[in-house]
């Protein structure tokens, strides 16, 4: 019998975990595992569109469908593994409050592919327990019927799918309010009334007459801290301040996330010696408008913080001992590498993503393909050496139109420039034309395929 279980995470960045660099957040149990298992340093999302997703860890496609001139739906993976008998789960949380989102309800026609669906619902809230939160629900769901999983006869695949960070990420109080001193260190000048400590915005930015908080004092700043969370169409409009504090709130929940995790981990890695499964740790995407960016770009949306994201591979029957991989690698290739798992061969040649568990086992030479993405507005390749973005319209505008001034594509050098920073478009204009021509190639070609 062999099992696999994806922990797969809809929003979750690479950036705030401490296995992939982060100083002060604590994320214990994902650096356990880490230091477990096969870690992807360079795993990328490649399709960030709101509509028209392909949701490639679905469906194995490596082109998002921004390249594309039609909208069919992709083949699923999941079909390949029910034709050869593996039995498939999918447990999944939902906020009680919020309900489903917009991403939730474009998946649930792959979500309807498993053999069984369960909903586990639970409510975020900053007055709540951290039980009741939908990731606490959801992992204990997980913990309680991991028996009956390893018991079953069958080959099975189980998806133990999380929202991870949700769009308004205010944890239950104890998170939220976890690495406040990270940013205020508690201290206050003496002369801030309690009518000023309950609006955050007029706070002194400096005060040379600083002590710390009285509790009653800190606890009113926490309120207004949660208050910055009721209105997320103004997150826009933060001074640098208020970010950083939303920025910290956002950070406690990533540690509840990672806490609950830990209880299933632990249960789970108690089969490690008596069992052969596979493991694999992930997420759709990285980070929201909280997080940055941390430099002025019309294509934020498309820069490190939203793109990098983790990805973790540990197989129980093999030794590990906490390596890290530099080799590109994207959402495409957990379908292609969950196949392998059973030698399945699949029926539908639509799969274009890397074998990664093949690619370990050294059984593939290690060719690394460029990773081609795209959200609502940019188009993007990405190399091991550089990272092109372009607005959609660029290939609408002739060259000769463009000047200076309405630049609309960016280059960076990869891998030195981690955060996007640096932008080289102007000192690199050959390789600029190089990418800006794959990317017109690439979507010529794909229209060309759909009308023949």
């Amino acid at each position: 019998m062999k099992k696999a279980f994806v922990v797969s995470f809809e929003e979750l960045p690479a950036c705030m975990l401490g296995c992939y660099g982060h100083q002060w957040i604590e994320t214990p149990n994902l650096d356990r595992l880490a230091s477990l298992s096969v870690l992807f340093d360079q795993h990328y999302a490649n399709d960030l569109a709101t509509t028209e997703n392909s949701f490639p860890w679905w469906t194995g496609q490596t082109v998002p469908r921004a390249f594309q001139s039609d909208s069919q739906k992709p083949h699923c993976f999941l079909s390949e593994l029910k034709h050869q008998g593996i039995d498939t789960s999918l447990l999944l949380e939902m906020d009680s409050g919020s309900g489903r989102n917009a991403v939730h309800r474009a998946q649930e026609p792959y979500f309807s592919r498993f053999d069984h669906v369960d909903t586990i619902t639970g409510s975020n809230d900053y007055q709540d327990s951290e039980v009741q939160t939908p990731v606490a629900k959801l992992m204990q769901a997980a913990v309680d019927r991991l028996p009956g999983w390893m018991e079953e006869s069958r080959d099975q695949l189980i998806w133990i799918r999380s929202e991870g960070v949700p769009a308004m990420p205010l944890a239950p109080e104890f998170f939220a309010t976890l690495y406040l001193d990270e940013v205020l260190d508690q201290d206050v000048p003496d002369d801030v009334s309690e009518e000023t400590l309950q609006d955050f915005d007029d706070l002194p930015e400096e005060d040379e007459s600083e002590s710390d908080l009285e509790e009653e004092d800190w606890q009113e700043l926490v309120s207004a801290v949660a208050e910055l969370f009721t209105s997320p169409e103004e997150w826009s409009e933060l001074d640098e301040q208020e970010r950083q504090m939303a920025r910290v709130v956002y950070a406690g929940y990533v540690t509840l996330l990672d806490q609950w995790f830990g209880r299933f981990l632990d249960r789970l890695l108690e089969y490690a010696e008596s069992h052969s499964f596979l493991l694999i740790v992930t997420a759709a995407r990285g980070g929201n408008s909280l997080l940055g960016p941390v430099r002025e770009s019309e294509m934020a949306g498309m820069l490190e913080e939203s793109t990098h994201i983790p990805l973790m591979i540990f197989r129980s029957e093999t030794e590990q001992s906490g390596s890290r991989r530099q080799f590109l690698t994207q959402p495409a290739d957990l379908p292609v590498s969950l196949l392998s798992w059973w030698n399945v061969k699949p029926e539908h040649g639509s799969y274009r993503g890397t074998d990664l568990l093949s690619l370990l086992e050294g059984a593939r030479e290690a060719i690394e393909s460029p990773v081609f993405a795209a959200d609502d507005a940019t188009l993007a390749i990405r190399t091991s050496e550089y990272y092109y973005l372009e607005s959609q319209d660029q290939q609408e505008t002739e060259e000769a139109e463009l000047s200076d001034d309405s630049q609309k594509s960016e280059l960076y050098h990869k891998p030195v420039d981690r955060w996007d920073v640096a932008d080289v478009y102007l000192q690199s204009p050959e390789v600029v034309a190089e990418f800006a021509s794959q990317l017109k190639e690439l979507k010529k070609k794909n229209h060309d395929h759909n009308l023949s």
